[in-house]
């Protein structure tokens, strides 16, 4: 009885130190593990040396650079990509961003911009998407044409330009400003400094009965033009510069 008693402490004993050894060697594991994560994730062992950015003729770097500063300190593998995306999207020019991650030290920012058709209002740009948006003006693209309209009416405006500058190629000038009034009547200059007045309706009728016409009205006077009316039914009149 003394020594069944006694071989089943010692198998109880052996059961508990086995028991105790994996918990040991469990717990070895975590910290570990923990250690060696700490050291992965450490900005320390990890820090980004290099941010690169690709793409954006009209974008200030520097500003990117600055912007995204405090955002890579914490190390390759704490580096919020889609946060840098998110901020980068809030610049004006920028349509699109894609940002990853390069081991072990870089960070690759790839910028798309928008692409500028117009100037709208004086203070803004139009893209070829009909997104208005306002960079700083020294940054505008030189030789813009202007767009003049009240604000959704933008999509409209672009249908009619491109549709009026096709129309327009077989006399070889195009519209420099384009306006479509507050009372929805449609005016616009062109490059030979020919100012239309459309009027309301029938756009590209009036332009195209305008495009016939020109060379047997007004020809090679394109410089004795006042502006042009073309608000008629049958017709267009013509008001010529007075020349002193």
């Amino acid at each position: 009885m003394m020594i069944t008693q006694v071989m089943k402490r010692y198998k109880d004993f052996k059961f508990s130190c086995r028991h105790a050894v994996k918990a040991l060697c469990f717990f070895t594991f975590l910290f570990l593990f923990g250690f060696a994560y700490h050291l992965v994730v450490s900005v320390r062992y990890f820090p980004i040396q290099e941010v690169k950015i690709v793409g954006g003729q009209h974008i200030d770097h520097r500003e990117i650079q600055q912007l995204l500063l405090p955002l890579v300190k914490k190390g390759f593998f704490k580096v919020d990509v889609d946060l840098i995306r998110e901020r980068l999207l809030q610049f004006p020019w920028v349509a699109d961003a894609f940002v990853r991650r390069v081991w072990p030290n870089e960070i690759i920012v790839r910028l798309t911009e928008k692409n500028a058709l117009a100037r709208w209002n004086n203070d803004s740009l139009l893209s070829t998407k009909g997104e208005i948006f306002s960079p700083i003006a020294t940054s505008f693209p030189l030789g813009l044409p202007q767009f003049l309209g009240p604000l959704g009416e933008q999509m409209e405006m672009l249908n009619y330009y491109a549709t009026i500058n096709i129309i327009l190629k077989k006399l070889h000038f195009k519209i420099i400003q384009f306006e479509l009034t507050q009372a929805g009547a449609w005016q616009m200059t062109f490059s030979n400094g020919i100012k239309l007045n459309v009027g309301y309706k029938d756009i590209l009728t009036r332009i195209n009965h305008f495009v016939r016409v020109y060379p047997v009205i007004i020809g090679d006077r394109a410089q004795e033009v006042d502006y042009v009316d073309l608000r008629y039914a049958n017709g267009l009149a013509v008001r010529w510069k007075t020349i002193t």
